[in-house]
């Protein structure tokens, strides 16, 4: 049978160092099968990548948060990230500004690996000025799930998050409203049976309201440890080494 695969210069305005934009479907050996089982028919139909495609089959940890995020926010992350990169880890966020921003730059800087899925078609992406001198296309990979030339809405950064769920085995929430993009992300989280950690910590801003909410409907809390003055990613680390949302969508498979 043949095999469906599409490689294609979907951007003409990329810069001419940057690689091809490659269109995956289902069904194509590179579309990430993890997606599939997460997701199952809610999984898109289509992926646009670009970059280092292997980082689809890598272990990945999500990150979400706040757009106007605190500097507690702003510290954990970068920890949190830092951390990350060290244990080799791919990063995945969504290309926003405030927690995102820093979840790919510090997962860059400690010279790791980031998958940055995009809430808009991939003929937006532009690589971020203040990315740029961290910025690997060996370490980074672009993901769209939407037709190229689509601009960012509402409902496509909601949709991107389950992306973001499907290729992470854990998802860290830094800072959540009680209601918006992060709130709906950990929800989705939880819904899927993906391990969701939620920062916890001294003086709570007030946009991170939704923290507490979560951690209520199951989130398991992520604080410092007194031992390392760093955030305590053990548990996460062993959730991303078992793997529990694949065990979690075989059983509930098994109900129907």
């Amino acid at each position: 049978m043949r095999t469906r695969f599409h490689v294609s210069k979907l951007n003409a305005t990329t810069p001419p160092n940057s690689p091809e934009i490659i269109k995956a479907e289902k069904g194509d050996p590179v579309y990430p099968k993890r997606l599939l089982a997460i997701l199952g028919k809610k999984a898109p139909a289509v992926l646009y990548l670009q970059g280092n495609i292997s980082l689809l089959g890598s272990n990945g940890i999500g990150f979400c948060g706040s757009r106007k995020s605190s500097p507690k926010g702003i510290e954990t992350v970068r920890d949190c990230a830092e951390q990350a990169a060290e244990a080799g880890i791919t990063v995945v966020s969504g290309n926003a500004a405030g927690i995102d921003f820093e979840a790919h730059f510090h997962a860059l800087s400690a010279r790791g690996s980031t998958i940055l899925v995009l809430p808009e078609g991939i003929n937006h992406f532009r690589v971020k000025r203040a990315l740029s001198p961290v910025w690997d296309w060996e370490r980074v990979l672009v993901v769209s799930q939407f037709n190229p030339d689509d601009t960012w809405k509402g409902f496509r950064a909601m949709a991107r998050n389950l992306v973001i769920i499907g290729l992470s085995k854990a998802m860290i929430v830094i800072e959540a409203g009680e209601k918006g993009g992060t709130m709906n992300a950990g929800l989705e989280t939880l819904k899927h049976g993906t391990p969701l950690y939620v920062a916890e910590y001294q003086d709570m801003s007030v946009d991170a309201r939704g923290n507490k909410i979560l951690l209520d409907m199951g989130g398991k809390r992520l604080a410092r440890s007194r031992a390392t003055g760093r955030a305590n990613m053990f548990h996460i680390f062993d959730d991303v080494r078992l793997d529990p949302a694949i065990s979690f969508q075989e059983n509930q498979l098994g109900l129907l």
